[in-house]
């Protein structure tokens, strides 16, 4: 069996598209686990009535916005208490599954080298950009230091300029050159690799992966640097990460943070601080 968990916040459209996608066209035996995060617009309780009568779709309406990894942690150990799948894709509800043979696709590549944790070719249209595999190699202190530094001092800036700056990155033309830059320092690979730093937006847990860690995410994050964190205390553990470009999904990016503020330096902000959070927790666990 294969447990698709989505994380839910706000986009009804989107989540609901997605989950009929993966019960009503994706091959093999599928069920569903949505976690609302507390959706302000009562779209999580939408969501519940649309799918009540729906065997293969499971709602959990989670009292407070827990962030990504309390919420996705929540849904994993639901899943995993109710059905004790093979394997747990766990997808942001703006992914869009390009292969209707996924799971089977997900069988064969365990078949042939098993792992506990897999991600695919993910694929941003708007962007051209390839997200997997996000670096070939764990991330350092130096390197984390550095994003740490830099979100800070983003942060301070007076006003007046954070303003501009937030705005900024929503004008067309500014926005082609940062796309055009990450897409020049891009990794993009048609070959299988192990044990490199996984995109969250779609991963795959294989039964195995519980053996060994039986919570994926540190709760002590709320937004960014999961899966860095992840990577790391994988590779403590001898544990298999594996990337394979033979299954496509494509990522609609940042669905559910969009709708979630008023304007651009609200959004920025957010990102910002929780940027900071998250890698200093990274910091503080393996300085």
């Amino acid at each position: 069996m294969f447990v698709f968990v989505i994380l839910h916040y706000q986009s009804f459209d989107e989540t609901a598209a997605e989950t009929m996608h993966i019960i009503n066209d994706l091959s093999g035996k599928n069920r569903v686990v949505i976690v609302d995060n507390a959706s302000p617009n009562g779209s999580g309780k939408k969501l519940e009535e649309l799918f009540l009568n729906n065997k293969n779709v499971d709602v959990i309406l989670s009292n407070n916005n827990t962030g990504y990894a309390k919420g996705n942690n929540l849904g994993i150990r639901y899943a995993l208490e109710k059905y004790s799948p093979d394997f747990i894709i766990l997808a942001n509800n703006d992914i869009e599954f390009k292969q209707n043979n996924f799971s089977e696709l997900l069988q064969e590549s365990f078949q042939k080298k098993n792992f506990d944790i897999l991600g695919p070719d993910i694929f941003v249209p708007e962007t051209g950009i390839h997200q997997n595999p996000k670096q070939s190699n764990s991330y350092t202190i130096e390197q984390v230091q550095k994003i740490n530094n830099n979100s800070r001092r983003l942060l301070n800036q007076n006003n007046l300029l954070f303003s501009f700056r937030a705005n900024l990155k929503r004008v067309s033309r500014l926005r082609k050159f940062v796309i055009q830059k990450r897409k020049a320092t891009s990794i993009k690979t048609d070959t299988i690799q192990l044990n490199v730093v996984l995109h969250g937006s779609l991963l795959v847990f294989s039964k195995q992966f519980f053996d060994k860690m039986m919570t994926p995410f540190d709760e002590k994050t709320f937004f960014y640097f999961e899966t860095e964190i992840l990577d790391r205390k994988m590779k403590e553990l001898n544990m298999i990460a594996k990337y394979d470009p033979s299954m496509l999904v494509y990522h609609h990016q940042n669905t559910s943070t969009r709708q979630s503020f008023k304007n651009a330096k609200a959004q920025q902000e957010f990102q910002l601080i929780n940027m900071i959070k998250s890698t200093q927790r990274f910091i503080d666990l393996f300085k």
